[in-house]
Formats: C-alpha cells, sequence, structure tokens
C-alpha cells in the first residue's frame, strides 16, 4: 500500500514537471509572436490616401505657353518639385509629372488689351507607371513681375497692363496732325481725294496705338497648383 501510495506520488510530480516545462515554452513563444505583428501593424502603409481640396503643390512647367502660339485643347505638363505628405506618407514623390491643356486663350487687343489664358491640371502620372485624375489650377507664379503676368481667381494667366492716357492722346494727336499734313498738301480741290475718315483713323490707331501684352509663360518657369478637388492615390510604396 506504502509503495503504491509512494509511486503515485512520484509519477504525479514527473507529470507536474513535464506539463510545467511544456507550458512555459509555450507562452514564451506566444509572446514573441506577437511582437512582430503588432509592430507590423503599426508601421504598415494605408492603402490608399487622399490629398484635401486646396492644397498647394509646387511645380516646375515642362511645356511653354504663349497666347499667339498655343491653342485651346493644347496639352501642357508640369513636374512635381516637392513631395506631398499625408499623415506623414508621401502621396505624390517629386518627379511625378501634371499633365493638363489649356481651356481658353484670348489674344491681346488694341487699346492696350491684354491676353488672357487660360489652363488646368486633370492628371497625375506617377513614378511606379500608373496615372491618377486629378483636378487642379495655377495659384502662383515665381517672379510674376519679371514675366509680366498676374493670376486672377480662377487661375487664369492675364498679361500685364500698360495702357496710358499719355500714349492714346498722342496717337489721336497724331492722328489729327496726319489729317491736317494730308489736307495741307493736297488743297481743298483735292480734299474728296483723302482717304475717308475711317480708313485714315484705322491707319492712325494700327500706327500709333499698340497691342496689349501676350501671355508669355516659358518652360522652366516655377508655380504652384491648387487641387479643386479631393485626391486619392492608392500607395504603392
Amino acid at each position: 500500500m506504502g509503495k503504491t501510495l509512494l509511486g503515485l506520488l512520484v509519477a504525479g510530480s514527473l507529470a507536474l514537471g513535464a506539463w510545467a516545462q511544456e507550458g512555459e515554452p509555450h507562452s514564451v513563444l506566444m509572446r514573441r509572436a506577437e511582437v512582430p505583428a503588432k509592430a507590423l501593424s503599426s508601421l504598415a502603409t494605408p492603402s490608399a490616401l487622399t490629398v484635401p481640396a486646396d492644397t498647394e503643390v509646387s511645380v516646375e512647367m515642362l511645356s511653354g505657353i504663349h497666347t499667339r502660339i498655343s491653342r485651346v485643347n493644347d496639352l501642357v505638363t508640369a513636374r512635381l518639385l516637392q513631395p506631398v505628405y499625408v499623415n506623414g506618407h508621401v502621396v505624390l514623390p517629386s518627379g511625378s509629372l501634371l499633365d493638363g491643356r489649356i481651356t481658353m486663350v484670348r489674344p491681346s487687343g488694341r487699346m492696350h488689351r491684354p491676353a488672357e489664358l487660360g489652363l488646368k491640371f486633370e492628371s497625375v502620372l506617377l513614378p511606379d507607371g500608373r496615372s491618377e485624375s486629378m483636378a487642379a489650377v495655377l495659384s502662383a507664379l515665381e517672379k510674376s513681375d519679371q514675366l509680366q503676368l498676374h493670376l486672377d481667381a480662377e487661375g487664369h494667366l492675364i498679361a500685364s497692363r500698360d495702357f496710358s492716357w499719355k500714349s492714346l492722346i498722342a496717337g489721336f494727336a497724331g492722328l489729327g496732325a496726319i489729317g491736317g499734313i494730308r489736307a495741307a498738301s493736297a488743297g481743298t480741290a483735292a480734299l474728296s481725294k483723302i482717304l475717308p475718315m475711317s480708313a485714315g483713323a484705322w491707319l492712325g490707331f494700327e500706327m500709333l496705338v499698340p497691342r496689349g501684352r501676350d501671355v508669355n509663360l516659358p518652360p522652366d518657369t516655377l508655380c504652384r497648383l491648387r487641387l479643386s478637388y479631393p485626391l486619392t492615390v492608392r500607395v504603392a510604396w
């Protein structure tokens, strides 16, 4: 009876020891497995991120624009100079290409009326080759004074106006001088042979009242674009 009880106690002790040895590593292994999972979940990059509307980005124009050459629907391209971040993640890497088109061209006119040109950007080509739709307009120009351009509220390029009343008065004075010289040289009998008043006025207007400035935006011009709507990008890096 005593030997049987002793044997049961020894067997029980051995079983408890074996159970303890098997249970402890198991719990340690579970804790080690949980650590990388938590770390990975905290470092995981979202699959899609959204750049809010009205975000401004810095770009360099790759296309030249001129109101005497450019036409509506002509393509324009710009290159992103600085990456765009959302929640600490790069959404638009630097070097991304932004494609757009010209939407409006108004040539310069007489009386120093300046030219006007509108354009908008409609897609962005990411470094991995994917293209995302977007909507953006010009919001600022670097060295706009040197370019003699300014932007209106809709992002249209408008040439600076160099109109002056002095030049206009000089133009009409020139018209009067031309008419007086012709009348004096032709004499009273020949006045009917002088150009009609409308033709003479047109000639003087062409010579003495120049056209306004053109919009000329050369390549390499540094600009800023403003997103008209949110831009959602599937991040793959």
